[in-house]
């Protein structure tokens, strides 16, 4: 683990060099719209790891149920955006399922699950949104209603029927104390904070600064560069500048149709990511329609493969940061069940509705 955290900041400061050299402006551009992210992702990370530490989730968890829990989650990653729901809802899943005695994979997958497939409604849901919002414009949120719906079904349908039962005996049947106020009060300004126009990366920045300054002195470290995932952000910022660079030298693919874009984007995301994805097959969409289209395949496609979207990234280490093995072998084989079902179910949709 200690030589997979030197290796991968290395080999994404590589990627991103050698981006340079074979095209200076794309390099510029794709760190220009990246870093933002990865500063968002950094920062909220700062935020959650710190809350949990003075207990923010386990307070949470004794207040909230299953399925207010599920709610909660698709709540978050349409107005919040997926990564917030990654970063802030899996502590929330690992305490919850613990202090009912279930399997902790049984709340911890539909976290990803959701995260993934109900991050299309909004511009602000994913970042591949925002990437196209500038081509599709405000008729974004009209072409993409029918496919969000059957998305979040989708997902939801597949947390419900995932076997909560207890396994075990439940824990923490006391009171669980509650943790300070001004944690309470950074996490709730920090979501607040979100759907506001301030740019996004600069609120899980100042948010960062705030818990950092009002309970650092609470824990062990305030100021631990482990806080932050560093792993799964250079990871992100690798296989974007790769993919990039390869789109340069060899130019994009060519893909029509609704049908094949939305495939295509779910194929390319497991491979290389959803964002290097989505710039990979974003010229070759000729209209609104087919960029949904490919938004469907980039985001509701990405949950087979463990890189394919930061916010699986960031949901695996918020499960380590807990002490949680990632069930990786079931992420794998559910998300190659349900990533068709979703993909095609929403394409059917945005098809249907575009009649």
């Amino acid at each position: 683990m200690t030589r997979t955290r030197f290796l991968l900041p290395f080999f994404a400061t590589a990627s991103v060099a050698a981006l340079a050299a074979v095209d200076t402006t794309e390099a510029v551009t794709l760190l220009r719209r990246l870093l933002p992210v990865l500063g968002f992702a950094g920062g909220m990370s700062v935020v959650v790891n710190l809350a949990s530490e003075v207990g923010v989730f386990e307070w949470a968890a004794a207040r909230v149920r299953r399925f207010g829990f599920l709610a909660l989650c698709v709540v978050a990653t349409v107005f919040l955006s997926l990564d917030t729901t990654a970063i802030m809802l899996t502590p929330l899943a690992v305490h919850l399922a613990r202090r009912r005695g279930s399997r902790v994979t049984s709340l911890a997958l539909p976290v990803v699950w959701i995260a993934n497939l109900a991050s299309l409604p909004l511009a602000v849901s994913n970042l591949t949104n925002l990437l196209a919002l500038g081509t599709i414009g405000p008729q974004y949120v009209r072409i993409a209603a029918a496919p969000s719906l059957v998305a979040i079904a989708v997902a939801v349908i597949a947390a419900l029927l995932i076997d909560a039962h207890p396994t075990r005996s439940p824990t923490n049947h006391g009171d669980t104390p509650a943790p300070p106020v001004a944690a309470l009060a950074v996490v709730g300004a920090a979501m607040c904070a979100l759907l506001t126009p301030i740019p996004y990366w600069v609120t899980s920045s100042a948010a960062a600064l705030a818990m950092v300054l009002l309970v650092g002195s609470k824990t062990r470290g305030a100021l631990r560069l482990s806080l932050i995932p560093w792993s799964a952000l250079a990871l992100a910022l690798a296989l974007s500048s790769a993919a990039t660079a390869a789109i340069t030298l060899w130019g994009t693919v060519s893909v029509s149709g609704v049908w094949a874009m939305a495939g295509a984007g779910a194929v390319a995301a497991n491979l290389i990511n959803n964002i290097p994805a989505y710039f990979l097959l974003e010229p070759a969409a000729s209209g609104p329609t087919e960029l949904v289209a490919l938004l469907i395949g980039v985001n509701a496609g990405a949950i087979v493969t463990p890189w394919a979207s930061l916010a699986t990234l960031l949901w695996a280490d918020q499960l380590r940061r807990a002490g949680e093995p990632v069930p990786w072998r079931q992420f794998v084989c559910y998300g190659a069940l349900l990533a068709p079902l979703a993909v095609a179910g929403a394409t059917g949709a945005l098809v249907i509705a575009q009649r």
